[in-house]
């Protein structure tokens, strides 16, 4: 995979980078990472694990999947790591699995390549074909096939988005039972007038050829969640997203998160006693649309 040239880039308009630019506005976020390696660190111990699965010829294209141990095939949550398409790995996320283990889900992590060695648009095609293995690997690593709830955070969420719609995932037809973004992104041309655009080098084009506005979603529920001390723009994508899909008919909900940011909203995801957990486990629990 290599990256595209690009136009010379538009202005940096100061809004929307204070909206995008989280490193700016969020320098804990290292201490929050670090609290999630070490816990992550010990679930990679976990007997459930099968680590570094390779679902492609691609150095990045490995995955891992957690198994609770019961009488019958678990149901699955696949969670996509966030970082702007340009850092972090599934290992730093790790920890996510033990709960929904717990409560007898089976979760998979898909790796990916990251810019500059992929352009945005081929992270996300690797992402989404990454599936075609996954299904295919029901039968050996012993979760249930026909029971599928895509996630993702940040970038993430913007990934498990585009994975819901039939013609970009196929692997995932017919066997999905809902999609939870965790702060994603679903209109990615406001990040062309930011810096973060410096690392991405998306075209206009680009940015518009990913817009989940535009793709054709499966009829399942979504569940759009972002924190209440996100930025305006975080919060609106989901916010603004939500009232889209509900407009046309859609099982779309907006969930606002009292007292969490951009970064902590994972740990609220994975943990057992929060609302979000309970909404998702409840997707899980839910017949496939």
């Amino acid at each position: 995979m290599s990256t595209n040239s690009a136009d010379p880039a538009p202005a940096i308009d100061s809004e929307l980078e204070s909206h995008y630019n989280l490193r700016a506005r969020h320098p804990e976020r290292g201490a929050i990472y670090h609290g999630f390696a070490q816990r992550s660190a010990a679930t990679r111990r976990n007997a459930s694990a099968h680590l570094d699965l390779r679902y492609g010829p691609e150095p990045s294209s490995t995955m891992d999947v957690f198994v609770p141990q019961a009488e019958s095939p678990a149901p699955l949550l696949v969670f996509i790591h966030g970082g702007y398409w340009r850092a972090l790995d599934k290992n730093n996320f790790s920890f996510v699995a033990d709960a929904y283990l717990d409560a007898g889900v089976a979760v998979a992590m898909p790796n990916y390549a990251l810019v500059p060695h992929a352009t945005v648009g081929a992270i996300v095609d690797q992402v989404c074909a990454s599936m075609d293995w996954l299904m295919g690997e029901a039968p050996r690593l012993g979760f249930d096939p026909g029971r599928v709830l895509i996630s993702g955070h940040s970038a993430g969420g913007h990934m498990a988005a585009i994975m819901a719609c039939p013609q970009r995932a196929p692997a995932l037809r017919g066997r999905l039972l809902g999609c939870v973004c965790l702060s994603g992104l679903f209109d990615l041309q406001p990040l062309l007038r930011t810096s973060v655009n410096t690392d991405l080098n998306m075209t206009p084009a680009e940015a518009l050829a990913l817009n989940v506005y535009a793709a054709e979603l499966a009829d399942v529920p979504l569940l759009l969640a972002a924190g209440e001390l996100e930025t305006v723009g975080f919060r609106s994508q989901s916010e603004e997203f939500a009232r889209y899909l509900a407009a046309r008919g859609r099982a779309a909900q907006s969930m606002i998160v009292p007292g969490r940011n951009h970064f902590d909203l994972v740990g609220e995801f994975a943990d057992p006693g929060s609302a979000l957990f309970a909404k998702t486990l409840a997707l899980l629990r839910g017949a496939r649309q």
